[in-house]
């Protein structure tokens, strides 16, 4: 899902009283408060992360020959269940935007037909056609695209990016087997988090969990400013764009509008 609400205005600034109305709604649905899902798996079954877990993507390049880093938010919504069926497009995934009565946006449902032999949780599995190729390739793929009207190719790296370090190897055709999940998806994952942490001070951070926390984080030098030749090296290490989602991120602040601001005079159901 994406780092942060994509609104304007700026996280512990007056022009950030929106954008911290979104986090706060989408980590109370997440995991703070006893209504919250991680806190109602942990209530039910113990260990909610045997279940579900949460993941963002970030990329990074150069800019003006400075080296930057920006998440990557993507609009469209995506669900593949059981490498069966897939909902794919524009409208949000719950019952607000798909019982047809508010939002105006649509999805549509691929539901296969056409199944192949692989495998689930390592045991055979019979996986739709479509669905499954469509998970591997966001997986794995590396595609050429063309920036703007600049005849070159930019890579552009998927989830894992395996291809870009040769790793074609890796066994992709079991999502949930605990050799691929923790190996390879919450490895990479963890080390791409690390790396972009120590080279930009990326916000949100499971580091800073107070706005004056907030304040000092980013006041301090990034590698990329004080030593660009070694931010460099450290992001070589990078692959793929998926990075942890980070729980912790101000969570010590009370981050809904605050009483007299004119997002206070708005109603819940206009965040949630």
């Amino acid at each position: 899902m994406p780092l942060l609400p994509a609104f304007e205005g700026e996280i512990g600034t007056g022009t950030g009283t929106a954008i911290q109305a979104i986090t706060h709604w989408n980590y109370a649905s997440i995991c703070r408060g006893a209504d919250s899902l991680y806190q109602r798996l942990l209530h039910e079954v113990g260990y909610p992360n045997a279940y579900i877990t949460f993941y963002g993507l970030r990329k990074h390049g150069l800019l003006n020959d400075k080296i930057v880093s920006e998440l990557v938010y993507v609009h469209s919504k995506l669900l593949i269940a059981d490498d069966r069926i897939v909902i794919i497009g524009s409208a949000n995934i719950n019952d607000r935007s798909l019982l047809g009565n508010r939002d105006s946006e649509m999805c549509l449902i691929v539901e296969d037909v056409d199944f192949e032999k692989t495998v689930m949780n390592g045991r055979p599995y019979e996986a739709g056609r479509f669905a499954c190729s469509l998970r591997r390739t966001l997986f794995r793929y590396i595609k050429k695209t063309l920036l703007g009207l600049f005849l070159f190719p930019l890579d552009t790296y998927e989830h894992l990016g395996l291809l870009d370090k040769g790793n074609q190897s890796v066994d992709i055709r079991d999502p949930v087997c605990e050799s691929f999940y923790k190996e390879v998806w919450i490895k990479t994952a963890a080390l791409n988090t690390s790396i972009y942490d120590k080279v930009f001070h990326c916000i949100p951070s499971d580091e800073v969990h107070s706005f004056a926390e907030l304040k000092e984080y980013l006041s301090k030098p990034t590698m990329a400013v004080s030593d660009p030749e070694a931010a460099m090296s450290l992001l070589s290490g990078t692959q793929g764009h998926l990075v942890l989602m980070p729980f912790f991120f101000l969570c010590n602040e009370n981050l809904t509008p605050s009483a007299g601001t004119k997002e206070s005079l708005m109603p819940v159901c206009l965040w949630t």
